[in-house]
This record gives C-alpha cells, structure tokens and sequence, in this order.
C-alpha cells in the first residue's frame, strides 16, 4: 500500500491544530473555538477520568467543556510538536509536550499528549486525544 500524503491537508491541520492551542488563554472566544469544529464534531478522552469527560459530541458542547479546562489553569504552553500523516488524507497524529499551572491547587501540570485529528476540510471533525490520567490527576485533584 502507498501512502497518499496531501501536504496541503497537513498544512491545514497543523494550523488548525495550532489555532486550537492558541486559544488556551483567558481572553478565549467561546465562538471562535467552536468555530474550528465542524456542527457534529467529537472530541475524546479515552484515558479520562472521573469528574473529567470521556467523550464531547457538538461543537458548542465542545466549546463550552474547553473553556471550563482553560479556567482550570493558567500560564498555558504547549511545545515539542511531532505531526504524522496517515494513509488517510484527512487524518493526523500530533505528539506534543504542555503544561500549565492548576488554580484549584497551585500545582504545576506537565503532560505528554499524542491526538488523532480527524479533519473535514478545515475544521476539525474528530478529536481524539491520551494523556498519563495519573499526572492530570497530580495536578488538579
């Protein structure tokens, strides 16, 4: 089988991805983090949990759920991107480092995560993202 890599297809899902990032901040627009989503995109945290959600179906769902996590923290900051295409066009891993620091306990959070990004022209259709449960819990709870 030979990969069909679309160049033009990773482009667009890096910087959508990097947008989606970027909105980690106090100032995020609830809109326009919605808005990088399709109607009926998912977002997925297999790893996730209790209290935190497994599985966010709508892009306002989403949208609202991603703007309580950026309360949670501050001084958000994401590094060490590793994008991979995959033999479906629209698809693509992103491993990356981040951290932040939790309001409710002060503790300073670090994660490694790795995203499966499935996208729908240039919105994001599906997001599925893992990350060490055990670290997120460290640091939150």
């Amino acid at each position: 089988m030979t990969a069909i890599i679309n160049e033009e297809n990773k482009i667009n899902a890096e910087n959508v991805f990097h947008k989606h990032l970027s909105m980690f901040t106090d100032g995020m627009s609830k809109q326009d983090y919605a808005n990088l989503f399709t109607e009926d995109a998912v977002q997925e945290y297999p790893y996730a949990p209790a209290p935190f959600a497994t599985k966010i179906e709508g892009r306002e769902e989403i949208a609202a759920y991603i703007e309580n996590v950026v309360k949670g923290a501050t001084n958000w900051n994401f590094t060490d991107f590793n994008f991979s295409a995959t033999y479906n066009p629209d698809v693509f891993y992103v491993e990356f480092q981040g951290s932040a620091l939790a309001t409710s306990t002060g503790k300073a959070y670090n994660q490694l995560f790795i995203a499966r990004i499935t996208m729908s022209g240039n919105k994001i259709a599906n997001f599925k993202e893992y990350w060490n449960p055990a670290w997120i819990l460290d640091a939150f709870v």
